[in-house]
């Protein structure tokens, strides 16, 4: 089912505006903190509320719901694991995959409401690590440059390719490019001489389907975070994030996380990003919506239109589908939802207790300053407090991560805070972190951190060998 109505766009722009400002899709709420307690409500509440991080699969434990909630959240699994195809099929409720698109499933990017492994073992990208195209000189303008594959104005794209590059095609529909990568190496030596190699990716394109890049284009990367635990964040209030925020670093500890607003200049509502790894989407909806757009080609409320670019003309003479009783969408809000349900109704992973050796670890993570953007502690609005080791805001993270991807507010430079619940989880996946997957381990991101974050990183240099494998323990409890 599709849509290519110019006019459809407009007509949803502003309602998705407001969508995104006042919804947060919250059911299942809870009104007890998650501190450790001997009460049986708490234990009750808490139980249904997080799972063992250091059990299996911690990402993929589903709350306790109602009939009706339950119903929802199965409709979402289905879309979220099953196959989407492409249209005309006779499948009416799952087809409209691409043109363009990456995936074909959302469990090919989230194993178990997760990540997933992004690196071939021949160091070069699985369909999993997508490749952003910005016009970064072009982004003070953004606001003028209307284009089908950024209706929110968050960046500007490349004007051939979009926003992002689609590695499949269906039908006579050519992929748009193949997506390959440079290693580039940093040795790093510690004072005590123990030495390791840090990489980073250099990302280039093959066979373009449709010519070169614009001049002013820029690759970044991007791999999945998971998904884990974001029903809580749904549920922070915003005056409790931006009572972190110290744009002007006033109390001068040379830490300043920022917020980054996705409103208009001329929207009187003010929607503030907490999710994604530039903290560009407001609620688990609005981040699904533009997955299902770019890495699936799936049209929805917020992406009406196919991510066909004017020169992509295969693209635009694809075959659609018919409408149904919800319409011409192929995500339409009430699927929309469902998956956002199957995302928001799983626990969040949380340490149960932790050892000698990880208490330590946590001591040291506070001395060495990691505490002061990696908040430890976050409650929602509804009492629940829980520990995601985030502030949820933006900070600068120094030259050596800046990738030449600015989103709304936020500079190429700046990154929302990456939640550290569920590394261990990560770390016994094999997966990579830090946005763009160059490191392969806790430590590794560590030693990329600089910016706002130096001072903590050259303090975790001078640790001893013992302290930082400490410190390293406590993150895998998380």
């Amino acid at each position: 089912m599709k849509s290519n109505s110019n006019k459809a766009v407009k007509n949803t722009l502003k309602g998705i505006l407001l969508f995104i400002a006042s919804s947060h899709f919250v059911h299942s709420e809870t009104n007890v903190s998650t501190n450790n307690t001997t009460s049986k409500t708490a234990s009750n509440i808490n139980a249904n509320e997080f799972t063992n991080s250091l059990g299996s699969k911690p990402f993929s434990h589903q709350i306790k719901m109602n009939d009706t909630e339950f119903d929802r959240y199965i409709l979402g699994r289905s879309f979220f694991t099953i196959p989407w195809v492409e249209a005309p099929s006779a499948t009416t409720a799952r087809d409209g995959l691409g043109p363009h698109f990456s995936s074909n499933t959302c469990v090919s990017c989230h194993n178990d409401n997760g990540s997933a492994s992004t690196i071939s073992d021949k160091n070069q990208p699985l369909r999993s690590l997508v490749f952003k195209l910005t016009q970064p000189s072009k982004h003070s303008s953004r606001w003028l440059v209307d284009n089908i594959d950024t209706p929110m104005h968050d960046s500007v794209p490349d004007p051939v390719y979009g926003a992002q590059v689609s590695i499949r095609g269906n039908g006579k529909v050519k992929p748009e490019a193949q997506t390959r990568l440079k290693i580039e190496s940093h040795p790093f030596i510690y004072s005590d001489g123990q030495s390791l190699t840090l990489t980073r990716f250099i990302p280039y394109l093959d066979k373009l389907a449709y010519g070169p890049l614009a001049e002013e284009t820029v690759i970044s990367l991007r791999q999945p975070p998971i998904l884990a635990g974001l029903r809580l964040i749904e549920q922070v209030s915003n005056e409790d994030i931006l009572a972190w925020a110290d744009p002007s670093d006033d109390n001068a500890d040379g830490i300043s996380g920022r917020a980054n607003w996705l409103n208009s200049p001329q929207q009187n509502e003010k929607i503030l990003g907490r999710m994604n790894w530039k903290a560009s989407a407001a609620n688990i909806v609005g981040q699904t919506a533009n997955a299902a757009a770019h890495d699936l080609g799936l049209t929805n409320p917020f992406f009406p239109e196919e991510l066909c670019q004017p020169a992509q003309a295969d693209c635009l003479a694809a075959p659609q589908g018919d409408d149904t009783r919800l319409g011409s969408l192929d995500l339409p809000m009430l699927r929309l939802q469902a998956i956002a349900s199957f995302i928001r109704d799983h626990k969040a992973p949380q340490s149960v207790a932790l050892d000698a050796k990880a208490r330590q670890g946590k001591a040291l993570f506070e001395q060495v300053g990691c505490s002061g953007c990696h908040r430890p502690t976050l409650t929602t609005t509804k009492e629940v407090e829980f520990h995601p080791y985030s502030d949820l805001l933006l900070h600068d993270m120094g030259e050596a991560l800046k990738d030449g991807r600015p989103e709304f507010l936020a500079t190429e430079r700046e990154y929302r805070t990456a939640p550290l619940w569920g590394v261990g989880a990560r770390v016994r996946a094999q997966h990579r972190f830090l946005h763009d997957a160059r490191a392969k381990t806790p430590e590794e991101a560590i030693l990329w951190h600089g910016g706002e974050a130096e001072m903590a990183k050259l303090k975790f240099t001078k640790l001893d060998q013992a302290e930082r494998l400490a410190l390293l323990h406590f993150l895998e409890q998380l």
